[in-house]
């Protein structure tokens, strides 16, 4: 929370430097004056008013359409310039009193022996990947003979670009389960190709890899399969990432990169 508030002081800061010399500039010629709407029906008559007065001096939309933007601007900048010096004074106010230490970081004062020995509040990025990645994990013995291609990790894949995508994951250190079973609504215990976890957000993903889309019979089987998965509630996008390869149209490591870029890191 701490980070947040300093976080929201930069920004309110940065406001009140732009705004504070645009309004300063707006102020040179328009100091004192403000601008006055008149509503007639769906037509709107505009007014310079100078302050402590009650009526204004007409201005025509055709001739004066430049000063009454600036009018409108100069007001607009003088109340977002008076209230981000209010919220960032709240907030600085806020920052004296919020405490040094946090619950979430009581256990930052505990060395690691001690901390293995207990649940805590927060589990660290390391902890949460371990308990994860040793998830008991049926393995899929369905036509095991044909996993014949072995990744860095040391699994044998079913094929060339199962490795490629293996071996990235691997290498940009992404926690992953090969063809780990889950249950998916009729489909019954189902193996996607790999499950993967997003460390910064938890966010777990299914990844299956669609490698003969040139063969008829087997698109037709991926597109029953990813509508079988979100009915599920597995969603392309959201936490079903799916790639796709015919022999004119390879998997490539770029395109796996923007992959893991764009969901995994």
């Amino acid at each position: 929370m701490r980070k947040e508030l300093n976080d929201r002081c930069l920004f309110l800061e940065g406001i009140i430097k732009k705004y504070g010399a645009e309004y300063h500039g707006y102020n040179k010629t328009l100091e004192g004056k403000h601008l006055q709407l008149h509503h007639h029906g769906n037509c709107v008559t505009y007014y310079e008013r100078m302050e402590g007065q009650k009526n204004g001096k007409y201005l025509s939309k055709k001739t004066s359409m430049s000063r009454i933007r600036n009018l409108a601007q100069k007001d607009y900048d003088q109340k977002i310039l008076t209230q981000a010096q209010r919220e960032l004074e709240e907030i600085e106010g806020l920052l004296e009193k919020y405490p040094k230490c946090t619950v979430e970081q009581v256990q930052e004062e505990y060395e690691r022996g001690f901390l293995d020995l207990i649940t805590p509040l927060v589990t660290s990025d390391e902890q949460y990947v371990k308990a994860w990645q040793e998830t008991l994990c049926p393995q899929n013995d369905y036509y095991t003979e044909n996993c014949i291609y072995g990744t860095k990790r040391g699994e044998m894949v079913r094929s060339k670009s199962e490795v490629l995508i293996a071996d990235a994951l691997l290498y940009e250190k992404i926690p992953y389960h090969y063809e780990r079973a889950i249950y998916i609504e009729g489909i019954g215990n189902c193996h996607p190709d790999f499950t993967v976890l997003n460390v910064r957000t938890r966010q777990e993903y299914i990844w299956e890899h669609f490698g003969m889309m040139a063969e008829m019979d087997y698109a037709q089987g991926a597109v029953k399969k990813i509508q079988q998965y979100q009915k599920a509630g597995y969603v392309l996008g959201k936490n079903f990432i799916a790639t796709f390869e015919d022999a004119m149209h390879p998997l490539t490591p770029g395109q796996i990169k923007i992959i893991l870029e764009e969901y995994l890191q």
